[in-house]
Parts: C-alpha cells; sequence; structure tokens
C-alpha cells in the first residue's frame, strides 16, 4: 500500500467512527421516560399544568397524560371564531360521543364534564383547573358543530 492510499484509509476511518459515535446519543424511545423537548432530559413523571390551544377544528395539548389530582390547563384560542375547552370523562373513543343534532350532551350517560373555559374569543387565553381521578378523558370543544368537525383529543391520567 503506498502512503497516498494509506492516507486515504485513515482519513476515510476516522470519518466512520465520528458518523458511528453521533449515532450514540440518548433517544427518545430507550425507556427512559419521555424527553421534554427544551433540554433533553428524561421527565420523570407527567407534568399537571399544561398549556392547550383551540382553533378551527382542532384541539392541541402539551402533554396527552397527567398524573391524578389538581390538573391545569392554559388555554389559548388561535382560532378566528369563538371557541371552548371541556375536560369530559368518558370510555366512548375519540370523537365518538353520540350527537344529538350539532353537539352532545354533556350530561348523558357515560359522559361527565369536569371542567371547561365555557366560549371564548379569538385571541384570548382562559385557565381551567379540574381534580381528576385515573381514567380516559377526552379535551374537546363542544360548541354546535365542533365535535363533528374533530376538536377532540384524547387525555389519559394515571
Amino acid at each position: 500500500m503506498n502512503r497516498r492510499t494509506a492516507r486515504f484509509t485513515v482519513v476515510a476511518a476516522m470519518l466512520c467512527g465520528t458518523v458511528a459515535l453521533s449515532a450514540c446519543g440518548p433517544d427518545r424511545n430507550d425507556g427512559m421516560g419521555a424527553v421534554d423537548g427544551t433540554s433533553g432530559t428524561a421527565k420523570e413523571q407527567p407534568d399537571n399544568k399544561l398549556s392547550a390551544d383551540v382553533r378551527e377544528y382542532a384541539v392541541h395539548v402539551t402533554d396527552h397524560v397527567a398524573k391524578a389530582g389538581d390538573v391545569t390547563f392554559t388555554v389559548t384560542n388561535y382560532g378566528t371564531i369563538q371557541h371552548e375547552f371541556l375536560v369530559i370523562k368518558t370510555d366512548y373513543p375519540v370523537g365518538q360521543i353520540p350527537v344529538d343534532g350539532e353537539k352532545f350532551n354533556e350530561e348523558a350517560n357515560g359522559v361527565a364534564n369536569l371542567g371547561e373555559t365555557g366560549e371564548f374569543d379569538p385571541g384570548l387565553t382562559k385557565t381551567v383547573t379540574v381534580k381528576l381521578t385515573p381514567g380516559r378523558y377526552q379535551l374537546v370543544c363542544n360548541i354546535p358543530g365542533h365535535y363533528k368537525k374533530g376538536m377532540a383529543i384524547p387525555f389519559e391520567v394515571i
């Protein structure tokens, strides 16, 4: 092997080693829990102070899991029309609460409205704190027509 080939082989080996080592970092799926997205550190427990937003026709929340107890949702309306944010305890699959006309009955059997912001205008932020027990929930907007258009997401309390 001549000197030029030997140098190329050494450089190529160093580059391969660098690429291999760069792939050996923390893995979001390595069983260490959720990554908080800001510092890259694993979260041991879910946070019970969550940010959420509503808009045409979606609901978003910073985490889909909380621990039992008081859970606070700070909700911003990023839409162009009024929305509301309800915490519904139910075993119905997401988006499948029976609708009577343009909305579901918040007092129907199998549905429990545990707290809500009430209707609020675009650009405003409201906060609602609810005491939640372990189980399945839906975070929804139940203004006529909004739930049917997809304004519901799953939420779990452990």
